[in-house]
């Protein structure tokens, strides 16, 4: 008995079949493999790929926010491939934020919004003043999220505190431009024919918790007091004056007192020293002869008479 075989027609069904048994293969490979394929899609973010075509099992994928968008503070950004080539879950971690709050001259804001950077539609923050401002009561200091992502307009809530009133200079004035608040400055300057003493300018700073001016208020001297000088009282100065030696028994010496810088006037009488000499003056024929008594003022000189005597007893004259 004869064994009966397939025609070829019969095998021709198999053969058609042949390219979706391919495909299914395909598409059975990544969980034959253990690879998770593309990661899950998240609103509101963008996976970094990296590059990557393949993700197997352990790989980590973290999203980033687009544009506009902000990360929800605590909420997870990413997924990790698990066995069974699986993504893990992941919720929408992305949503629309005002910017950073409006920084302020006159006010920072409150210790727990500095270090926040989400701030969705309808947060409020909170201000303080700054140093050199004062809280006004009657104002809010609080700022919130608007609708269009930008923050309500802030009023000033905080206003510059004031220095005290600087006074006033005697002889003097000073000129106050801008006032007298936190930030002023004022300058100084004296009247015609005093000179200032202190610092031209004062400026309003913090002191503490106040503020206070940085300089104190000069001092205006008239100028004629300021270059006078004291006169110096000098003693009086004893000189003594020897009289011009005549015969060895006449020798006489005038003491005079002088004072340096004196000036003689017509009221102030001058002490004088008054001296009577008598000389006697040889005589060529006979001895001797009389000579004449001399007035003596301040000091010793010779009269006519004398010198001609001295002349001839000298042999000079005969």
């Amino acid at each position: 008995m004869t064994v009966a075989r397939p025609s070829v027609p019969a095998a021709l069904p198999l053969l058609g079949e042949l390219p979706r048994l391919l495909l299914l293969v395909l598409l059975c490979l990544p969980a034959v493999w253990g690879d998770c394929g593309l990661p899950p899609d998240v609103p509101n973010a963008q996976p970094a790929l990296e590059g990557r075509t393949s993700f197997p099992e352990d790989t980590v994928i973290t999203y980033k926010c687009e544009e506009s968008f902000v990360k929800i503070p605590g909420e997870k950004d990413s997924v990790i491939c698990l066995k069974g080539s699986q993504w893990s879950d992941i919720e929408e971690f992305c949503n629309r934020s005002c910017e950073v709050p409006t920084r302020l001259n006159s006010a920072s804001l409150k210790q727990p919004y500095i270090t926040q950077n989400y701030f969705p539609v309808g947060t409020v923050v909170e201000y303080e003043c700054r140093p050199g401002y004062r809280r006004e009561p009657s104002l809010s200091p609080k700022l919130t999220c608007l609708q269009n992502l930008k923050w309500s307009t802030a009023v000033e809530f905080c206003k510059k505190k004031s220095c005290p009133n600087p006074g006033e200079i005697r002889n003097g004035q000073i000129d106050v431009p801008g006032g007298i608040l936190f930030g002023a400055t004022i300058s100084f300057s004296c009247n015609t024919g005093y000179k200032l003493f202190g610092s031209t300018s004062s400026f309003c700073l913090i002191s503490g918790s106040s503020v206070q001016w940085s300089d104190p208020l000069p001092e205006c001297r008239g100028k004629s007091l300021t270059s006078k000088v004291p006169p110096t009282v000098q003693k009086p100065t004893t000189v003594n004056v020897p009289t011009t030696e005549v015969s060895p028994t006449s020798q006489k010496t005038t003491t005079k007192t002088t004072t340096p810088n004196a000036q003689a006037t017509r009221s102030t009488p001058v002490s004088r020293t008054t001296k009577h000499f008598h000389e006697t003056t040889p005589n060529k024929g006979s001895g001797t002869t009389s000579g004449t008594t001399r007035l003596l003022s301040g000091h010793t000189c010779f009269t006519l008479t004398g010198l001609l005597g001295t002349l001839v007893t000298m042999g000079l004259l005969t």
